[in-house]
């Protein structure tokens, strides 16, 4: 097995420049490999991460004599930032798909043609590694919100059935708010459901860096003002919400995986939902995703792109990681295999149409405004079309400084 790149014809001397360091490879399979230019590439990753890889890391070394050495690195975002702009660093580094825009605008990763693997994970988790109109990453794990409710709470539901947001606001509903510093993360799903999307997209899916609040987002926030203020407290914390649950006071919660130890997910005591719409369209949440770069700096960017696409993609390679680390997988085979983990069904379901936390530039100037602003409107503090629009003004202005 080996890369070649995409294109129906080419000569040989295409195919030398082809592979040179920059050019972005893709999987095809092919009679034989270029030569090495190593005999070991470095990964950076966590502690599960290294265990997880040991059996990929063996079968790459066995095909290829090339040795990956499996690096857990404590702080690998700004090391590789430092690294990898004087050309150290690791070959590979595992990390968060928001980390693109950055690592992008500083020149230190390759995009990566996933060729034939890319049907093998879900669509949105390969969008989130989407940059400029390339690809700069393989998933292999994802997050995103999903409504966690007492069993007890819905034991009329048939087990394919979904709660409906009457339903929700009959049990009561869990969502911190921070002590009073709003959560526009934990709010999104609510307001996406109105139309509001934080930012607008290009014909191929792409964000880019104009402001989508202002659909819907009158008709969000005047929900906030009227129903939401009477079903949302601003002092609400995360400590709070769980103990909500757990008593029985409130009968839902909007929350992540995170939350899985801490109540206890794994049982049958919480049922884990899909977001019900509030306002009529449908309910989207952020959805993060965590996969492996290439280095600009690799010391042979041909057998570090090979090691992942080729190997770390295998489905069974996927599910090793899932089986060491339980992250839920953005794998399809990996996923499927889980099916016995409530948990990586409830949330991986619930997530099928998140989109991806943006990770340009302009995404930094909105939380803020964004937050306050929410806050400010439940506590009625104002016009909830004053305070919305003003804050649209607030972030554009924020955005060009």
């Amino acid at each position: 097995m080996c890369f070649d790149i995409s294109m129906t014809k080419f000569t040989k001397t295409f195919f030398a420049v082809a592979f040179s360091i920059g050019a972005t490879l893709a999987f095809t399979g092919c009679a034989s490999d270029p030569a090495p230019k190593t005999d070991a590439i470095t990964v950076w990753v966590d502690e599960l991460e290294a265990k997880a890889l040991e059996k990929a890391a063996a079968e790459f070394k066995k095909d290829t004599k090339v040795t990956v050495n499996l690096i857990v690195q404590q702080d690998p975002r700004s090391n590789f930032l430092s690294q990898a702009a004087t050309g150290g660093g690791p070959d590979v580094l595992i990390g968060a798909h928001d980390w693109v825009g950055e690592l992008y605008a500083n020149g230190l990763i390759l995009p990566i043609d996933l060729g034939g693997k890319k049907g093998d994970f879900y669509d949105n988790a390969v969008a989130a590694f989407n940059y400029e109109g390339q690809n700069y990453g393989l998933p292999y794990t994802i997050e995103n919100l999903a409504l966690v409710c007492n069993a007890k709470k819905f034991e009329k539901l048939q087990a394919w059935e979904q709660p409906n947001w009457q339903q929700v606001k009959e049990v009561g509903l869990a969502l911190s708010l921070n002590a009073g510093g709003g959560d526009p993360y934990h709010l999104y799903p609510i307001q996406t459901s109105f139309g509001a999307h934080v930012f607008k997209k290009d014909s191929n899916g792409n964000y880019i860096p104009e402001l989508d609040l202002a659909n819907g987002g009158v008709e969000f926030a005047k929900w906030l003002s009227g129903e939401g203020k009477t079903m949302l407290d601003p002092a609400s914390t995360w400590d709070s919400s769980v103990a909500a649950l757990k008593s029985g006071s409130k009968g839902c919660w909007i929350t992540g995986p995170w939350a899985k130890d801490q109540l206890g997910l794994d049982s049958a005591e919480f049922n884990i939902y899909s977001i019900p719409s509030v306002g009529g369209k449908d309910a989207v949440s952020f959805l993060s995703s965590r996969g492996f770069y290439v280095s600009k700096s690799s010391k042979d960017s041909f057998y570090a792109t090979k090691f992942v696409v080729d190997y770390v993609a295998k489905s069974e390679n996927q599910k090793e990681l899932f089986a060491v680390t339980g992250r839920i997988p953005a794998n399809k085979s990996a996923f499927d295999a889980a099916d016995d983990d409530r948990v990586v069904k409830g949330f991986g379901n619930a997530g099928r149409n998140a989109e991806p936390l943006p990770a340009i530039p302009a995404m930094g100037s909105v939380w803020a405004s964004w937050g306050s602003s929410e806050i400010a409107i439940i506590k009625r503090q104002g016009s909830p079309e004053t305070i919305w629009n003003q804050m649209i003004a607030d972030i554009k202005s924020s955005m060009t400084q």
